[in-house]
């Protein structure tokens, strides 16, 4: 049976002792003030390991004026993309002694939107990232409010937030260079199955496969299947949907791994073949793209990065980001070329 201190949680008087420190060095110690030597900070840390010290953010709230605190409101985290780029927010609030809450609205939840923007003002956090590409609230008092009492940035969104940074993905030159890759493999008649096109980041893809077929010699022809969404049935049901044209595809660009996916179960439905009959490129690079046979071609989206950026942006002082206008940042998708894509055969 352990002892009565052995019970106990430690306490900052407790490393303070063990370290031969005060209090206060390990305070500053833990909220990463640079007064502290090296030899010190080093001390400090191991006494805080020894006896499994874990800081109340409650107490260092209340001393400095601050939660140490960022909120996140994302769409539904079962999404690939926004899973994504949580883990990455998440990592970096974490390595600057940052707790990240996160608040997940769900299809048909879309009235949580409010609730969880009132929550995260409420609990004081220091910086707002809104991952939500159709917001409900753009237009609204309360959005504004966040953005104006703290640092916000905005994720794959097209809503101009006053004093918002907005970080997103390349999606229209990822469009453009996932076409141009097909062009270059000597197809013409190539078709795109696009994402629900209230999404900005679908319409953007869209307009980089337009891009790319004006700048084609003349010859291709556009072929455009929307989806209601971004996944595998919807995929399916494009792809036989495209096997019923005039003139039938000998490539398609899916904008999504999903997409991608279900397409090529519907041409194997058919009796078809990828790459031998249909070539196929998708977006986003989830991790089945890599093991899938044939491996997917796909353009990569850098979602953690995104994430991380955006932790890294709300983080930054307030007077610095008043004195500058709203930035907008933006990662290029690169292309993964895998064994879904094959030149064009003379036979087609």
């Amino acid at each position: 049976m352990g002892s009565a201190r052995d019970e106990r949680r430690a306490t900052i008087r407790d490393v303070a002792r063990a370290a031969h420190v005060s209090h206060q060095t390990v305070s500053r110690v833990i909220n990463g003030q640079n007064t502290v030597s090296e030899e010190t900070r080093e001390r400090v840390a191991s006494a805080i390991r020894e006896l499994h010290y874990v800081p109340s953010a409650v107490a260092r709230s209340l001393s400095s004026s601050r939660t140490h605190t960022l909120g996140m409101v994302t769409t539904d985290v079962s999404d690939h993309f926004f899973a994504e780029a949580v883990a990455g927010a998440e990592a970096e609030s974490r390595k600057h002694g940052f707790f990240l809450i996160i608040g997940s609205i769900e299809p048909g939840s879309e009235d949580d939107e409010r609730t969880y923007l009132r929550l995260m003002l409420e609990r004081r956090v220091e910086g707002l990232i809104i991952a939500v590409p159709r917001l409900l609230l753009a237009e609204d008092d309360i959005l504004r409010e966040a953005a104006d009492r703290v640092p916000t940035v905005v994720l794959a969104s097209n809503v101009e937030l006053p004093g918002a940074d907005h970080v997103d993905i390349d999606n229209r030159r990822g469009g453009r260079e996932a076409t141009a890759y097909l062009l270059s493999q000597g197809h013409r008649r190539i078709a795109t199955i696009t994402g629900p096109l209230d999404w900005p980041s679908a319409r953007a893809r869209l307009d980089g496969y337009r891009d790319a077929l004006r700048k084609s010699d003349g010859e291709s022809s556009q072929l455009v299947e929307p989806s209601v969404d971004w996944g595998l049935e919807s995929g399916r049901r494009a792809g036989l949907r495209l096997l019923e044209a005039k003139q039938k595809p000998t490539a398609i660009f899916a904008q999504s791994d999903l997409l991608a996916l279900g397409a090529i179960s519907a041409l194997r439905e058919r009796g078809l073949r990828v790459p031998d009959d249909v070539s196929i490129i998708g977006f986003d690079d989830i991790p089945v793209a890599r093991v899938f046979d044939p491996p997917l071609t796909t353009l990569r989206q850098p979602m953690r990065e995104v994430g991380e950026l955006a932790a890294r942006l709300v983080r930054e002082p307030r007077t610095e980001r008043r004195s500058a206008k709203a930035r907008r940042h933006v990662l290029r998708a690169p292309l993964i070329v895998r064994g879904t894509v094959a030149k064009l055969s003379t036979k087609n």
